[in-house]
This record gives C-alpha cells, sequence and structure tokens, in this order.
C-alpha cells in the first residue's frame, strides 16, 4: 500500500544586509590656525535649517554627549525660543551675558532614504505518492531600509566672531530594523565630540 508524503519546507535567503539596524558616521573636521588647542568651555547649540523637531533632536543629543566630555552646553531653541527673529548682535550679547565662549551651528546638509530587497522567505511543500513527486513554492521578499544624513559644523567664538572649527559629518543607517532620528543623532553627536575631544577642544 502506498502512502502519500507531504514536506513543508522553510528558508530564508539574504541577499545582503543585516538582521538588525546598524548605523555609521564618519566626521572630517578643521581647526582654524588661531584656535589651535583651544579649550571650548560653554557651547550653545543651534541646528538652524532642521524641521523643529529633528533639530530639536540634534541640539539636544550634541548638549547630551558634549555634557558627557565634561562641557557646559544648552540647547539654542531653549534660550532663544523659535517664536521671532533674532539678530546676530543680539545673540552674540546675551550669550556673552550668560558666559557663553561658543556657538555650535549644526546645519542639515543632505538627508534622504531608501528601500531595497535584502533576501526572501522562501516556503513550499513537497509531496511525495509513490514513484511521484512535485513540488511548490512561495517566495516573498525581506524589504531593508537605508537612510543617510550629512550636516556641517561650524564653531564660532562668541567673542571674536571668528570660525575655530569647521567639519562635515555624513551618517549612513540601514538594515532590517528601522533606526530612527533619536539614533542617528545620537550618532552624530557622539562622533563629533569624539573628533572634538582628539583635536583637544573639549
Amino acid at each position: 500500500m502506498k502512502h502519500a508524503i507531504t514536506v513543508k519546507l522553510f528558508f530564508i535567503i539574504l541577499l545582503i544586509g543585516s538582521l538588525t539596524g546598524c548605523i555609521i558616521t564618519h566626521v572630517k573636521g578643521f581647526t582654524d590656525r588661531d584656535f589651535q588647542g583651544y579649550h571650548l568651555v560653554k557651547i550653545a547649540v543651534r541646528a538652524p535649517n532642521a524641521s523643529f523637531m529633528f533639530g530639536e533632536l540634534l541640539e539636544k543629543s550634541m548638549v547630551e554627549k558634549l555634557r558627557d566630555k565634561g562641557v557646559q552646553a544648552e540647547s539654542f531653541m531653549e534660550i532663544f525660543p523659535p517664536t521671532r527673529q533674532w539678530t546676530n548682535e543680539q545673540v552674540a550679547t546675551e550669550l556673552g551675558q550668560k558666559g557663553f565662549d561658543t556657538i555650535m551651528y549644526v546645519n542639515l546638509v543632505g538627508s534622504g532614504s531608501s528601500t531595497q530587497t535584502v533576501g526572501y522567505i522562501n516556503t513550499g511543500n513537497a509531496f511525495a505518492y509513490g514513484n511521484m513527486a512535485t513540488f511548490n513554492s512561495v517566495s516573498v521578499p525581506i524589504t531593508g531600509r537605508s537612510r543617510y544624513t550629512s550636516t556641517r559644523i561650524t564653531i564660532y567664538d562668541v567673542a571674536t566672531a571668528r570660525t575655530s572649527w569647521v567639519g562635515d559629518s555624513s551618517t549612513n543607517a540601514g538594515g532590517l530594523a528601522f533606526v530612527d532620528d533619536k539614533t542617528q543623532t545620537d550618532d552624530i553627536a557622539k562622533e563629533v565630540t569624539d573628533t572634538l575631544a582628539k583635536s583637544g577642544h573639549l
């Protein structure tokens, strides 16, 4: 007596990427020759051209990482709420009165995201009866998301209104797990402050 046998198959084929989200930030900066070795004391962090939500995240992440390095720092939005126009003279005067020696601009240069197929989930049935065998399968794509953010960081000396340091950051995030805005801004802030510390400014 012949018996029919059905076997269910399930396997995943990953083409590229990771099962978890990953993020990498690179920073390249330059110190003005008149500010070599200058140690920043109290910094106001401003993200002037980002949306309120992303700008607030950028400012707060940078403030947090600067404080971790032992430097006094405040978010520009908290000192100067974006409810009116502030002139450069007003900003410089008030920051000077509050003891700030530095203002850090974090300008958003570019950002974007894309999706791509990183693998497939294949399921199928193998059916055997006597000398006969059949197989059918269904392939479902696995979609990953990648995103990038680039910024230009400019540090001004409040007393002289001169640029003491300028640098660019480039952040790439991707994988099957979504990398949110806070994770991105934290990574940008960490790499920027690490770079400033290595340059002797923190």
